[in-house]
């Protein structure tokens, strides 16, 4: 695997999904730009070395933005099939390597502290239009639970305020909000850093959702199939991996708040999962930056689907998923669909046994801690990556008087007054077992036998 984010850019460059753009670009759009048009087209990741306004830097983006930039970072063949990519992330989060402290890194050759701070000396993009303002959207957020001292990694973005505060957006039940409550209701801030340009295992690792009190840097050790190098900020007791290209040390704010949005949102719109265009968050005082001498910054666009914020988390999702079901029946495949933000809808095929197996399942997953708001449940000779196909399982096998059912009640998908709603559903588009012959496609007999086309 890569020893750091330059070593799996190489790699990416030596395969041919890697661009180096040289010609000259702004923050404010013309990188969000850029990672747009190589989202919608298959790759490759960029890398823009001539940043109007920054001299000497380098923003790297979309290194995570499809499918085959994923498998590159898992180590997989570049054609990896979904399944091949979820089986690894069956794999990942049951295993652990305990990372490795040291004493120096290459993200400690500039140290800026306190008074010296500015954040807006870095390239930080403004992706959208209506964006309030350049925003951290791919820095892995490290931080200790207050109580138990067992590290957190995750994504969370955050909000450029002024040279040495950010907002950032986490909030229970995410681990990482639940950490922050503690810290405040005992009167403290919690410390957290940001690591900017951390090894792929990392930014892979802290988009699974762990069970609390798991130190997901493990995980990023069992991705990387060696022991992950950290190394203790400099002024906040976090421990940092030390190969990273930039990290942003800091201390939450008790008790201040300031309002987050609006920033074009995973949803491909302005309506966040957590109503985030009046949400006040939680304020940081940047304490410190280090870096590399020659940093290379990690952009993250979001936006409409598909982009990195959909691909880093869909398949550690969709693991997450198969386990709340995969004791229920016979579970053949699981997608939580592009058109559904790789989040909101997922689509299950099973080999269906009995009657009650689909409502069974449904009812699981949308009560599941990270539960979509509809699965639709299919039999196995569905393609549950073909949209078509799966709009015919329902056109052809669902009646919607009792295959369809509503849960009101439950937390569910964001409405368009950017309020969460109360309902979630679900449709099972399974046949009948003793009648399944009469639902199969129908093909011709003999066209093995069609040899003039």
């Amino acid at each position: 695997m890569y020893r750091d984010f330059r070593n799996h850019l190489e790699f990416l460059e030596k395969n041919g999904k890697l661009l180096r753009v040289t010609k000259e670009v702004n923050t404010r759009f013309d990188i969000a730009a850029g990672t747009r048009k190589i989202s919608d087209n298959d790759g490759p990741a960029l890398l823009f070395e001539n940043v109007k306004d920054f001299p000497g830097w380098r923003v790297a983006s979309g290194i995570y933005a499809t499918q085959k930039l994923i498998a590159l970072a898992l180590g997989l063949p570049i054609n990896a099939s979904e399944q091949n990519i979820l089986n690894h992330y069956f794999e990942y989060d049951q295993k652990s390597i305990k990372p490795k402290i040291v004493n120096s890194g290459p993200v400690k050759e500039i140290i800026i502290k306190r008074k010296d701070v500015d954040l807006n000396k870095l390239p930080i993009p403004i992706y959208s239009k209506l964006d309030v303002g350049p925003y951290l959207t791919a820095g892995v957020e490290l931080a200790k639970h207050p109580r138990t001292g067992i590290q957190n990694i995750s994504i969370h973005r955050r909000r450029i305020l002024s040279r040495n505060r950010t907002a950032i957006l986490a909030f229970p039940p995410q681990h990482l909000g639940i950490m922050i409550d503690i810290s405040e209701k005992e009167g403290k801030g919690l410390p957290i850093a940001t690591a900017i340009g951390a090894e792929p295992s990392m930014t892979l690792a802290s988009c699974i959702g762990a069970p609390e009190g798991v130190d997901e840097t493990e995980i990023a050790g069992a991705i990387q199939g060696t022991p992950i190098e950290m190394i203790k900020c400099e002024t906040i007791n976090v421990m940092v991996p030390a190969n990273a290209e930039i990290i942003i040390e800091g201390m939450i704010v008790p008790n201040e708040r300031v309002r987050c949005g609006p920033i074009g949102e995973f949803t491909g719109n302005y309506i966040s999962l957590f109503g985030a265009l009046a949400k006040e968050v939680h304020v940081i005082e940047i304490t410190a930056i280090t870096m590399r001498k020659d940093p290379i910054f990690q952009a993250l666009l979001t936006g409409m689907p598909v982009t990195e914020n959909h691909t880093l988390k869909k398949w550690s999702y969709t693991a997450a998923e198969y386990r709340v079901i995969n004791r229920l029946a016979d579970v053949k495949a699981l997608n939580l669909t592009s058109g559904g933000c790789c989040f909101y809808h997922l689509v299950v095929a099973i080999n269906k046994r009995d009657d009650e197996e689909p409502k069974k399942i449904i009812e699981s997953l949308l009560f599941a801690r990270h539960g979509p708001n509809l699965v639709i449940v299919v039999d196995d000779d569905i393609n549950i990556f073909d949209p078509f196909e799966v709009e015919w399982a329902i056109a052809t096998r669902v009646s919607p008087a009792k295959d369809i059912f509503i849960f009101p009640g439950v937390t569910g998908v964001i409405n368009q007054e950017g309020k969460i709603g109360r309902s979630k559903w679900g449709i099972d588009a399974t046949v009948p077992p003793n009648e399944k012959e009469f639902y199969k496609k129908i093909r011709p007999p003999r066209m093995e036998n069609v040899d003039y086309i």
